[in-house]
């Protein structure tokens, strides 16, 4: 049976299509699109015309390939910035008036139930490189446009904690270095970025330090994009993206690096998709917040994300 998912997020708009066979998820397309729907959004409180049109065309090229795969069941999901806009009521509307196409608008904790439970199904929770029975608390981050989700629990998908902070990578780019976007960021604009970073993260990291997690499992774009350009993937390979393993030095390294271009640069960075190279200084550094505050030294690269938590949702185990 072909099922669908789509996520029509802050930065970007995404597809999965599979085919469930015997209890097992087979992956037929993964597509994704930057559309920028969250645009200005801090600003405007609004979806902005254009940014709805090319999400609107998106939604339109992933349903014609809906039905090409003859897919049975799809649910399509809004997430922060379809959550926070004040004219989400008329994007909806549009949408459904040019597609027949329904957006289910979950709240932040439903998208980081979903999210973990993307991540940490696919995943081989006794790694290798990590000590982590599989009892072990996990953290599941994930790190969007416009917010961030932290979900702590187990491999049961026994929950402990799950907290959405308005905390994005489009959101924060364009608070602190959107003016300037072209150039190479000013040092005082990053050091005002990376405080503003820790201050809106010590509540949840100390909350997330009293249950002590065996590991961190990252997931969304941000993540896969530090482990491409960590991998120096001139071509996207989500295998190998898979199960990589970012470390602390290697992420500072980058962001380091990053943080010394100006936009034009950050576009021949191999591995980093053009589209992300505007807010990709933004999502590094929630990356970095996350990892000192939780003085964690590494973390687990997952492909398997929001969609998958999606997919499984239209299936009855």
């Amino acid at each position: 049976m072909k099922l669908a998912s789509i996520d029509i997020g802050t930065n970007s708009t995404r597809l999965l299509i599979t085919d469930y066979q015997n209890n097992k998820f087979i992956p037929l397309e993964r597509k994704m699109k930057i559309t920028r729907l969250g645009k200005n959004l801090d600003e405007n409180n609004m979806i902005g015309k254009d940014s709805a049109s090319m999400t609107v065309e998106v939604l339109s090229d992933y349903q014609c390939l809906i039905e090409d795969y003859d897919v049975k069941k799809f649910r399509v999901v809004g997430t922060s910035a379809v959550r926070k806009a004040s004219n989400s009521d008329w994007f909806i509307s549009c949408v459904y008036k040019h597609l027949g196409m329904k957006i289910d608008v979950v709240s932040g904790d439903e998208e980081a139930r979903l999210s973990f439970y993307g991540a940490v199904r696919d995943m081989d929770l006794n790694y290798p490189d990590y000590k982590a029975e599989l009892s072990g608390k996990i953290l599941v981050v994930d790190i969007g446009g416009g917010s961030s989700e932290f979900i702590l629990g187990d491999c049961n998908y026994n929950l402990q904690l799950v907290e959405s902070l308005n905390l994005g990578c489009v959101s924060l780019t364009e608070k602190f270095i959107g003016s300037s976007i072209s150039s190479i960021p000013d040092t005082n604009s990053l050091s005002q970025m990376q405080q503003y970073v820790i201050n809106e993260l010590e509540e949840i990291t100390g909350k997330i330090n009293l249950y002590k997690p065996a590991f961190i499992i990252g997931v969304a774009g941000t993540i896969t994009t530090l482990a491409a350009i960590d991998l120096k993937l001139a071509a996207y390979n989500s295998e190998k993206i898979h199960r990589h393993i970012l470390r602390l030095k290697k992420i500072e390294n980058i962001y380091k690096n990053l943080c010394s271009l100006d936009l034009k640069g950050r576009k021949k960075v191999v591995g980093l998709h053009p589209g992300r190279a505007d807010v990709i200084i933004g999502g590094t550094a929630i990356v970095l917040g996350v990892l000192k505050l939780l003085d964690v030294k590494d973390i687990l690269v997952s492909e398997r994300d929001i969609l998958d938590g999606i997919i499984y949702t239209l299936v009855d185990f």
